[in-house]
């Protein structure tokens, strides 16, 4: 309720706004009218399916196909994350919905088939209901300049995933 409050509040700010630097005609006020209706709409749309999703509007940001860029493996001997090598565009992880799927990229970096599963978000843990991934505990955090943090606790070791938006066609 507090997200339509605020949509609907910003619309009449930003439509007096508009009115008072010039826009007071009423051709140009009933064009401005007619684009902040639309924008409301659209906001409100998006409001509403963003909340279906797992993990809701904060997990609405996993929507998409992340590209695997980094990779590192917990030594706690050293007691810090060491890089592991991996082929650049070649693994990647897509959201789609309450489905999830992991797989790897072809020589011209099209997806091959791989399974879906369903998957969860509660808070920054993220579930997924594939048998490999069942078997460790997953957190989740999206990261200003490197994407998609995750996080794998294993019985016998801690990995960590760096994955970028896939950004080529």
């Amino acid at each position: 309720m507090g997200f339509l409050i605020t949509i609907i509040v910003s619309s009449f700010i930003l439509y007096g706004i508009l009115a008072n630097i010039g826009f007071n005609s009423s051709e140009s006020l009933g064009a401005t009218g007619l684009f902040l209706a639309i924008f409301v709409l659209i906001a409100i749309r998006k409001h509403f399916t963003n909340k279906k999703l797992p993990g809701g509007s904060r997990g609405a940001i996993l929507q998409r196909i992340w590209v695997l860029g980094k990779q590192f493996k917990f030594d706690p001997v050293l007691k810090k994350y060491e890089v592991v090598p991996v082929e650049p565009k070649k693994h990647y992880f897509e959201f789609r919905g309450s489905n999830f799927r992991s797989g790897d990229f072809d020589e011209n970096h099209r997806q091959l088939p791989a399974e879906w599963s369903p998957f969860s978000v509660e808070g920054d843990n993220l579930i997924i209901e594939s048998e490999f991934f069942k078997k460790g505990h997953w957190t989740w955090k999206i990261e200003t300049g490197v994407g998609l943090v995750l996080t794998a606790e294993m019985l016998d070791s801690k990995s960590q995933f760096l994955f970028y938006e896939k950004n080529w066609i």
